[in-house]
């Protein structure tokens, strides 16, 4: 789990080259989670453009964990990055938060 203000988004492009495309990713609004989710292939990114949201993850080594190993809030003008294979869940922390989830890699590129 990484995370910072979207203007140094381009810092992170060496950890998935997928970044340098971000603006051409259809994104979908936040999802409600109930649970840890994983995507083995694809990074997944979650962009705050209005409010503040909970990230977190979870142990890699053990699927079946229930057990926040990090959090953090995720303010507007930021993101929060899951590299493959990598447990997440986010919350908005507020009604109002508008938070966008892209997945990374080329069919889900417009």
């Amino acid at each position: 789990m990484v995370s910072d203000t979207l203007s140094n988004l381009s810092l992170y492009y060496p950890l998935d080259e997928e970044l340098r495309k971000l603006s051409l990713y259809e994104g979908k609004e936040l999802p409600s989670f109930y649970t840890f989710h994983a995507d083995k292939k694809q990074s997944v990114i979650f962009t705050v453009e209005r409010g503040k949201a909970v990230a977190s993850t979870s142990w890699r080594e053990t699927p079946d964990s229930m057990e926040a190993i990090s959090a953090l809030y995720v303010k507007a003008g930021s993101f929060v990055l899951f590299l493959p294979g990598e447990r997440f869940i986010v919350k908005a922390d507020d009604e109002d938060a508008e938070i966008t989830m892209r997945v990374l890699g080329g069919q889900n590129a417009r």
